[in-house]
């Protein structure tokens, strides 16, 4: 058995010592979060950038008016892999259409004030979480600062967003629910989560992650001595319920089956967001890298700390997360927002651990003057980013997508079946469908087509022979992808051919129509 219970009495103490001193001096203490998250909010608030928006935005609208479709009602992908067709399309249907939802009330910057109001939201559930975990300002604020910003690499515009706010949530009623003080622990919270799992599954996948965890968190009380038979029932019937509350999409059981579906798979191996979270330079994001090693330097202190106080729960969510955030940079942002809490009252552990008295220096440095200090920093960095023009700016990054082109095809009646890029196939699907046709869009249902699309691109032999095939009226591309500054060889060798003429160019890319016989 694990011996939990043995030394709960000593870490209950450590953690009302850290309490007292988090919740000494409140109101300079909400001054300064409230400074410090209008900070957030401005470099939160930036134009809408992500490729796979508009093609989100254009099911939403799907669904609002004609219902969640069975195969995809672009034509894009065939229905032969029902799987994905069902996780992408129905998966996430709630996340569109709220999505939608938005665009078509607000536009974009009521989009933009989701994405802000969604990452604002999860600082605040750090700092709740934190703070009922005992953990006082010195630690708060420096992980807090962290975690800001690295969720600036976590902005796009899409469904995600919601698993982000649900999986904040969710672990706000667990640590609730999960109190180590039997004077305030009320098993009574659990009741909330299969509300959450629902509204999470119909909006995410990210969803089964939750489940994993709460599985764990539940595995554990069986060897917490502390816990009583009737507390673990408790646990084990909130999973259960929390299971079934997954299960209740249009997907069901294949939620759980395409996890399984997409391991080793193309899809996998050829989309960013499935590099290791310490491979981030390859894209460019050097800063980044950085944090997330200190992040991750901190990470293994607070573990430390955590296996000494034998806190057995919040030490396996934080390695389990850190541990697949190093597989898969697309799982960073729930170590993030789930795990930080945890991080952070483990580093507590090193100011109420030992006979320096670290508690009374923890609160001296909390008091007015070092908190004027800080709100002097965050006024600074306030202003210096207003300065800049780096704050809370709003509207489309146009560069990104082909707003010009779009109203060109528009507006002279071209239509058919269009070979475009896949960063911009969902643009087009919201513009231009249904009479134009892409061929590919950020979805990427189907893993048989990346390879003869990458062809395409750089016009090889193959890709010649496939691109003759598909019968296409229509070539709408840019001149090289957003981060390869090489020229795609299809627009050269379409130059030279008699049956095609440029029609349309502008700095951002080209149209090509078919004038000869296909």
């Amino acid at each position: 058995m694990i011996r939990i219970g043995k030394q709960r009495q000593s870490i209950s103490d450590q953690q009302q010592s850290g309490y007292r001193v988090a919740t000494a001096g409140a109101w300079p203490f909400y001054l300064s979060l409230f400074l410090f998250l209008v900070v957030c909010a401005g470099y939160f608030a930036i134009p809408l950038w992500d490729s796979d928006f508009w093609w989100h935005i254009a099911s939403g609208r799907e669904i609002v008016q004609h219902g969640i479709p069975a195969v995809d009602p672009f034509g894009v992908f065939p229905a032969t892999d029902v799987v994905r067709n069902d996780t992408v399309l129905k998966g996430q249907w709630l996340g569109q259409v709220v999505l939608y939802g938005l665009f078509d009330a607000g536009g974009v910057n009521a989009v933009l004030g989701l994405r802000v109001l969604i990452l604002l939201a999860c600082l605040g559930w750090i700092v709740w979480r934190s703070r009922l975990l005992g953990v006082g300002p010195l630690v708060l604020w420096p992980v807090l600062a962290l975690v800001a910003v690295l969720l600036t690499k976590f902005s796009g515009e899409r469904p995600q967003l919601l698993s982000f706010l649900w999986a904040a949530l969710f672990f706000a009623v667990l640590d609730r629910a999960g109190q180590p003080w039997p004077a305030v622990r009320d098993s009574r919270w659990l009741l909330l989560l299969p509300v959450i799992t629902v509204l999470w599954a119909n909006s995410h996948g990210g969803v089964l992650l939750g489940v994993a965890l709460l599985v764990l968190w539940s595995g554990l009380k069986l060897f917490d001595r502390g816990c009583s038979q009737r507390e673990r029932l408790h646990w084990w019937l909130a999973t259960l319920a929390v299971v079934l509350a997954s299960l209740a999409t249009p997907n069901g059981l294949q939620t759980y089956l395409y996890l399984f579906n997409l391991e080793g798979s193309v899809l996998q191996s050829r989309t960013s967001e499935y590099i290791s979270a310490f491979q981030l330079y390859t894209l460019g994001h050097h800063w980044a890298q950085f944090w997330v090693a200190i992040y991750y330097l901190l990470a293994v202190v607070a573990a430390l700390m955590l296996a000494r106080q034998r806190r057995w729960i919040p030490l396996a969510i934080l390695l389990f997360l850190a541990a697949i955030s190093l597989w898969s940079f697309r799982y960073l942002i729930f170590l993030l927002i789930i795990a930080s809490p945890y991080l952070a009252s483990g580093l507590q552990g090193l100011l109420t651990n030992g006979s320096l008295n670290r508690p009374l220096i923890a609160a001296r440095l909390s008091r007015l003057p070092g908190y004027g200090l800080l709100m002097l920093i965050l006024v600074a960095v306030l202003l210096t980013g207003l300065v800049q023009g780096r704050l809370f700016r709003g509207g489309v990054l146009e560069q990104g997508y082909p707003v010009a082109i779009a109203e060109f095809v528009d507006a002279n009646g071209l239509q058919g079946r269009s070979f475009n890029n896949m960063e911009w196939g969902g643009y087009l699907l919201w513009r231009l469908a249904p009479t134009v046709q892409p061929y590919i869009d950020g979805r990427m249902l189907d893993q048989t087509r990346v390879v003869p699309y990458t062809h395409i691109l750089w016009a090889t032999q193959q890709g010649i022979r496939q691109f003759e095939r598909e019968h296409f009226q229509l070539v709408i591309m840019p001149y090289h992808g957003r981060f390869d500054p090489q020229r795609y060889r299809l627009i050269d060798y379409l130059h030279t051919r008699p049956e095609w003429r440029l029609v349309y160019r502008d700095a951002t890319g080209v149209v090509f129509a078919r004038t000869g016989p296909q």
